[in-house]
């Protein structure tokens, strides 16, 4: 720059702005950039999606409703950018646990076609103070407006569900300042997966679903409602869901859970009983109330079709009495019981033949023959020989538990209606079609009266009667 009499004057080299003056008064800046206060401030805009980690799955936690959730070791994808065009170093960041809660109930269908892939930041959740492990380069790193950055963050927890954030410490035109990576406000969520799993077998936590879905699983139960149970089967990524928490559970322990209108109050508390039952130390033979309330509930769990859970329930329960209470007691044979109709409802009759098999001779020694205990052991082994297609001797035992339940219970009793019902099956399957239109020409009537029409028993028998019927024109 020149100073001559006729003026200003620039001459060569290129130039961003220049202030060409003959005479300055007061301040003035050279070179301002632009950015509002505001930019300066909060530097930083982050957006995140999800895609799967080291197994391609869906999660539905079993609450009320069921809920979608992310499996701990889903990736994370955060993208940095700057608002500002100067350049904002990013100095470090750490992941920040909201909250460890014991992990709920869920359902996990594993799909075919999960990749595992390395990570370019790892956290493990189980650590008390969870750090980022860097895969590949680490912090610092720098962005800017035309300059951006993306972090594939897997968060790994095995014991809880975490609730976390991630915090980045960034310095941009020698401010100093800390920006929050949420879901819109509220945390990410990770579920622990192991949970899951005890050894090689689902735990008291899963659902049973493996590759295909379990009758009664929660992710049925959204599907249902119209809400997709998958965060991945959709044209455009997923939305990260927000959980909520359950509140208090409350329950009428004269419910019947044989009722589906009853099964919602169900849900509520085998859900907070399974979880109680996935911690160390849990106790469930005190109160007696307790355990009459257990009884329903593994009852529930195989008329609601989740035998799964039940079986897995059913056996730390019986597992317990038997040590704290002694195998005759008569919850212990009660509970024994229950976990015997949910291993017929997994279809595992070779397990539900073998535990009856000790079962019945030791409640009809305790409890006496025609105690209704020892009547509906015996009528569910007969089930069981129905499974293992012994249809000829379940229909002879079937007929003398029949006489026995009759005489004992009354013909109209539940249980003995339960019994003829399973003679019903019998007949049907030995072909004997006249025998089984009989029997259900006395049994619907009884079912009716002593029932009611909406009772599943009552409907159970309609149902039959009418598809037997048709059947013969």
């Amino acid at each position: 720059m020149t100073d001559e009499s006729s003026g200003n004057r620039i001459t060569g080299g290129q130039f961003d702005k220049v202030v060409m003056a003959g005479a300055v008064h007061g301040d003035i800046t050279i070179g301002q950039s632009g950015d509002s206060p505001a930019d300066l401030a909060d530097p930083l805009i982050a957006s995140v999606r999800l895609k799967p980690g080291g197994t391609l799955a869906d999660l539905v936690l079993d609450t009320d409703p069921p809920q979608v959730a992310v499996p701990g070791g889903t990736v994370h994808i955060i993208t940095v950018e700057a608002r500002t065009s100067r350049a904002v170093v990013l100095q470090s960041a750490r992941a920040v646990v909201v909250s460890r809660t014991p992990p709920r109930p869920a359902c996990l269908l594993v799909r075919v076609g999960g990749l595992l892939e390395p990570r370019p930041f790892t956290t493990d959740f189980d650590a008390p103070s969870p750090q980022l492990v860097a895969q590949g380069p680490d912090f610092p790193f720098t962005v800017s407006a035309t300059d951006i950055e993306q972090f594939e963050i897997e968060p790994i927890t095995t014991t809880h569900e975490v609730a976390w954030r991630l915090e980045v410490d960034w310095t941009c035109a020698g401010r100093h300042g800390t920006t929050v990576i949420d879901n819109q406000g509220e945390p990410f969520h990770a579920y622990p997966v192991p949970a899951l799993f005890s050894g090689r077998d689902h735990s008291v936590l899963s659902s049973g679903c493996d590759l295909f879905h379990e009758r009664g699983c929660p992710a049925g139960l959204l599907e249902a409602s119209g809400v997709p149970a998958s965060l991945w089967d959709r044209e455009q990524p997923a939305p990260y869901p927000v959980l909520s928490v359950d509140g208090e559970v409350s329950f009428d322990l004269d419910l019947d859970p044989d009722q589906k209108e009853s099964w919602p109050a169900y849900r509520r508390i085998a859900t907070a009983v399974r979880m109680s039952a996935a911690q160390p130390g849990f106790v469930s033979h005190e109160p007696p109330e307790f355990r009459g309330l257990l009884i329903r509930v593994l009852r529930y769990l195989f008329v609601s079709g989740q035998a799964r859970p039940g079986v897995a329930l059913g056996q730390l329960i019986h597992a317990e009495w038997v040590s704290s209470l002694g195998e005759d007691h008569p919850d212990t044979l009660a509970v024994a019981n229950r976990l015997a109709g949910c291993l017929i409802g997994t279809t595992d009759y070779p397990a539900a033949r073998d535990l009856m098999a000790d079962l019945l001779p030791r409640v009809g020694r305790v409890l006496g023959e025609d105690d209704p205990l020892t009547l509906t052991v015996a009528s569910n082994l007969c089930v069981v020989y129905m499974g293992l297609n012994e249809y000829e001797r379940a229909r002879d035992q079937t007929e003398d538990v029949l006489v026995r339940s009759r005489r004992a219970l009354g013909p109209d009793a539940l249980g003995t209606l339960r019994t003829t019902g399973n003679l019903v099956k019998i007949h049907l399957r030995l072909g004997d079609r006249a025998s089984a239109v009989a029997v259900l020409e006395d049994l619907v009537p009884r079912c009716r009266r002593a029932l009611g029409e909406e009772h599943p028993q009552t409907v159970s028998a309609v149902a039959t009667l009418a598809e037997v019927v048709a059947e013969e024109g």
